[in-house]
């Protein structure tokens, strides 16, 4: 795609180090022409990788696209607690670092594969009492963060070095891996501190695919293929009436169901029963 289309698009940035995801989606939008944009899972400010950033009426897509897997590779730094729980925050505690093998991170790991409980990170963005934690946590005070239950896959132990562990893992919506490197490194009993946090892929999408420069039509994508994990129908031009109306179709498909025309433009996202497929979404007519 080498021009955004008047309806929306998506633009998979490849987002550097030491910029917050929300200016880094304005700095998109502005190249491309768009006033309404959003971006679909946030990263840290000094994190970097893929951030998909949705333009215009594609913004309407962002819960469909943020309930997809991630993928991460990231180091923890051994022998150190931080309150933010990265490299970039300030040191509260130094910790002796005994000999750690291979065998004995992969042992942790097990024990944080699967459905695990996280503590949400004192520096984050969840509200308090109407407030951010990160801005109690800046007054000095501890904000009282929530336990999550979040999903973690396929970790793969790349390197280990005498202080630094370097992983790669697969997560789902809303985990935090400053906490994952604070955990493991807790349980390792050496206290730990996440850096180089880079996120690889989303669902489907890869940073591969992705651009550093915020206008490259090769990372430009239409708003069908931002559904590309989900199964399609494309409609015939009596069902496109009756969904642009908000209208129900005859379907024997299950789950969300992209609904696409001949042209393959997105008209509406559905969810199928096996008999009716129920707009949920409907950008056909508007």
């Amino acid at each position: 795609m080498t021009s955004p289309r008047m309806t929306g698009a998506a633009y998979l940035l490849d987002k550097s180090a030491g910029i917050y995801s929300r200016k880094a989606a304005q700095r998109v939008a502005k190249q491309w022409g768009y006033r309404k944009y959003g971006h679909a899972g946030t990263l840290d400010p000094d994190a970097t990788g893929l951030l998909i950033v949705l333009l215009g009426r594609a913004t309407r897509l962002s819960r469909f696209v943020t309930s997809s897997g991630k993928t991460y590779s990231f180091g923890i730094k051994l022998g150190i607690r931080t309150d933010t729980d990265d490299t970039g925050g300030t040191i509260l505690e130094t910790i002796p670092v005994q000999p750690i093998t291979d065998e004995d991170i992969l042992k942790v790991l097990c024990n944080y594969t699967g459905a695990i409980t996280q503590k949400v990170p004192d520096y984050s963005a969840v509200r308090i009492d109407g407030q951010r934690a990160y801005s109690l946590a800046r007054k000095g005070l501890k904000p009282s963060t929530p336990v999550r239950e979040v999903f973690t896959e396929n970790w793969k132990l790349e390197k280990l070095l005498e202080s630094e562990v370097h992983l790669n893992v697969t997560v789902s919506s809303g985990t935090y891996i400053r906490a994952l490197a604070r955990d493991i490194g807790n349980e390792l009993g050496t206290g730990g501190a996440a850096f180089d946090i880079r996120r690889t892929s989303i669902g489907a999408f890869s940073i591969e695919e992705a651009s550093k420069e915020t206008r490259n039509g090769r990372a430009l994508l239409s708003m069908s293929d931002v559904l590309r994990d989900y199964t399609k129908a494309v409609l015939d031009e009596e069902q496109r009436m009756i969904v642009s109306h908000g209208g129900n179709v005859s379907g024997n498909l299950v789950g969300t169901v992209a609904l696409l025309d001949k042209d393959d433009n997105l008209l509406a996202v559905a969810e199928g029963d096996g008999s009716i497929l129920k707009p949920l979404c409907v950008f056909a007519g508007n």
